[in-house]
């Protein structure tokens, strides 16, 4: 089977010339750097979290930390041909690529969501002194790989049955398809995760402000503790997304896309690695990594040391405020 097709590195799509005229290669090399250095450093946190006897993190947690990881692959199968200078690249990679894009924004959503939801059920059922059905962390895992794998290989299907609708974006930071159907799909499962999120920050929010006495008392009971730390990096951490959702509307007005699209990809490519190195920088983390030096630590003093009967800190609040995904291009 022929694998090779028209791309925009090499024809120009009708009504965009200027996109690819102006197509920033130094922005598209900083976007591999940056979706190779969140993978790196996610992958290190993840790996060291296993590993460690020290570090106890709910199984949400570790889905959230994957799903982020494989958002950081989207240029993989393409590097080296994404370009005006390089030869384009051929139809099986970019559709690979493509079909990556369209999944890895929804399932990182649903991943956050996961340990928002979590999160929330667990301070409940602790306030009652119950515990969270197995069954529904096990849905709660599983879930978001299911959207993954779903608009994963339907994307797939559909790019290496119609050639034609496979192309490099004119921007070379990935590929996508020339049908709007899968944009369609991808926004949608974004701006209902994104308004999940809000509805579940919300209830958590309420169910704390009614039950603080009570949850401060759990925290006395050796539960994690939310640091001051940990809600100054949060807060800060909270206005990229926002930042990356404004940027993403800008995108859609034919005069600023030149300007504004490089600024846009660069700020979804950085978020991975803020959350790499706001997960990794936790104590807990860096003491497990640095275990020639081991110092005994009390518990309780680490912030967010979680295992299967104490289930909340303050990870579950920073993961709702990266749910703020990009529509797909």
């Amino acid at each position: 089977m022929d694998y090779s097709f028209r791309s925009v590195t090499s024809v120009v799509p009708r009504g965009r010339p200027e996109e690819v005229a102006s197509q920033n290669p130094a922005a598209v090399m900083a976007f591999n750097i940056l979706s190779a250095t969140g993978f790196i450093l996610l992958l290190l946190t993840f790996v060291t979290a296993a590993l460690s006897r020290t570090v106890r993190r709910v199984s949400t947690w570790y889905t959230y930390i994957a799903a982020w990881a494989i958002y950081c692959l989207i240029p993989f199968p393409i590097l080296g041909h994404q370009t005006r200078f390089t030869s384009p690249p051929g139809l099986l990679p970019c559709a690979v690529d493509a079909a990556m894009m369209y999944a890895s924004r929804p399932y990182a959503g649903f991943a956050t969501l996961a340990l928002l939801l979590h999160l929330y059920i667990t301070i409940s059922t602790r306030l009652k002194r119950t515990h969270v059905p197995r069954w529904f962390v096990v849905f709660l895992m599983t879930f978001p790989v299911l959207v993954y794998l779903s608009l994963f290989l339907g994307t797939l299907i559909v790019g290496l049955r119609n050639a034609s609708l496979v192309e490099l974006e004119p921007g070379g930071y990935y590929c996508h398809l020339t049908t709007p159907i899968p944009t369609i799909i991808c926004a949608a499962l974004v701006g209902f995760v994104t308004i999940a999120v809000l509805v579940i920050e919300v209830l958590t929010f309420i169910l704390l402000c009614r039950h603080w006495r009570a949850f401060r008392a759990l925290q006395r009971r050796n539960e994690p503790g939310v640091e001051l730390g940990s809600i100054i990096r949060v807060s800060a951490f909270a206005i990229l997304p926002f930042v990356g959702l404004v940027l993403s509307f800008l995108t859609y007005v034919p005069r600023l896309v030149g300007r504004i699209f490089p600024v846009y990809n660069l700020l979804l490519a950085f978020l991975p690695v803020a959350a790499a190195l706001i997960f990794g920088s936790q104590t807990d983390i860096l003491d497990a990594m640095a275990f020639w030096r081991r110092v005994p630590r009390p518990q309780g003093k680490n912030g967010p040391e979680l295992d299967s009967s104490t289930q909340f800190s303050t990870i579950g609040t920073f993961s709702s405020t990266v749910t703020v995904s990009a529509p797909c291009v």
